[in-house]
């Protein structure tokens, strides 16, 4: 890399928020990296929630019926372990990208582990389970020396972060149940004319998924930096360094506002002429958006970031013109969602938020919501 170029930090909002999919309703192909990257889900549906602003629909299947066991979108746990919405298609390379190398932190041990876990995981899972049930199944078929003691569960099992990892290896889907009992499920196989089509997409000539994770990511968050990726995929710390030397001379050093990062050079001219952030949109917490970015460039006063990124119940964000304008919460029970804003917001601004609120109740089948502005 040679020296530093300065990029603005509108352009940077631009090229974010179309390749986020948030300019206007997204064709299929806008969501393929997103999707690969994958939506974090929750009990609240934000997978749902997210896709919702971009798409209404996946192929021929609508927002609120695609994330099932059975496809085309597949909750799994994969990054951070946290449960993420994925096509069906990509998750043996999202799976390959995320599977656990005896280079990495946790050494031969850990990868030995998590491939244990992952055989009882595959030998219990072999209809819908209930994740209780599973676990007490697992306990029995592990080495003891894998079961420890929680003092939250006041229990003894897998530990949650070994039982996460050993789910994504043993291609197992996280579904909600009645009564918050989560349910795990055998993840289909995809056809195979669509597995094959999912493989096309890892096209480095070194066969590295987690290269094609990396690319994917620059593709749709631009310019970024080596702990910013860690931190999102939950990473090894050398492992991520190895990414960028791979990268080599394909990254150029960037500043925007003077925050430095990295980016393709093939990607410089985009970022470069990309149109201007335009639209008003609300988000959940997860969303990619919120996720995938710096969080100093993306909301520079440390009083609001604060505000959205609360370590415990975050509120989801009000996105204008691509800069984050206030929060929102929606409570279910009440049919209602509350806008808190940061600044004035024109009438019309506004008419788009309530637009977007309403897509927020469509995503889980919920009646439209009053709006109360905050």
């Amino acid at each position: 890399m040679g020296s530093t170029i300065t990029l603005d930090r509108a352009r940077w909002l631009g090229f974010r928020w179309h390749r986020h999919g948030l300019a206007r309703r997204s064709r299929e192909e806008t969501l393929d990296d997103l999707l690969l990257l994958g939506f974090q889900d929750g009990r609240q549906a934000d997978a749902r929630r997210s896709l919702i602003q971009r798409t209404s629909g996946v192929g021929s299947t609508s927002v609120a019926e695609a994330l099932s066991p059975g496809g085309p979108l597949v909750s799994m746990w994969t990054v951070r372990g946290a449960p993420h919405a994925h096509r069906l298609t990509d998750l043996d390379l999202v799976r390959s990208a995320l599977a656990p190398r005896e280079s990495d932190e946790g050494g031969a041990a850990w990868v030995a582990a998590v491939e244990e876990v992952a055989a009882a995981l595959r030998a219990v899972v072999t209809g819908p389970t209930p994740k209780p049930e599973a676990s007490r199944e697992v306990n029995g078929r592990v080495p003891a020396s894998l079961v420890g003691r929680c003092e939250r569960c006041d229990a003894d099992h897998v530990p949650d972060a070994l039982f996460r990892a050993a789910g994504c290896r043993a291609r197992i889907a996280v579904g909600p149940g009645d009564q918050r009992v989560t349910m795990l499920h055998p993840a289909p196989e995809a056809p195979r004319a669509e597995r094959e089509k999912g493989q096309g997409r890892q096209d480095r000539r070194d066969g590295d998924p987690r290269l094609t994770l990396l690319e994917a990511y620059f593709r749709v968050n631009g310019p970024t930096g080596g702990t910013l990726f860690r931190d999102w995929m939950g990473g090894d710390t050398a492992a991520v360094a190895g990414l960028w030397r791979e990268l080599g001379d394909d990254l150029v050093r960037v500043r925007i506002d003077g925050r430095r990062h990295d980016l393709p050079e093939a990607l410089l001219d985009e970022v470069r002429r990309a149109p201007e952030a335009e639209g008003v949109v609300l988000v959940p917490p997860h969303d990619p958006y919120l996720r995938q970015a710096d969080r100093t460039l993306l909301v520079p006063d440390a009083d609001r970031r604060r505000r959205v990124w609360r370590a415990l119940s975050g509120p989801g964000a009000l996105l204008v013109d691509g800069e984050v304008a206030g929060t929102w919460r929606h409570r279910r029970q009440d049919r209602e969602v509350t806008i808190t804003l940061f600044d004035r917001l024109a009438p019309a601004r506004r008419a788009e938020a309530e637009e977007s609120a309403r897509l927020v109740a469509e995503a889980t089948g919920d009646r439209v919501p009053g709006i109360v502005w905050d």
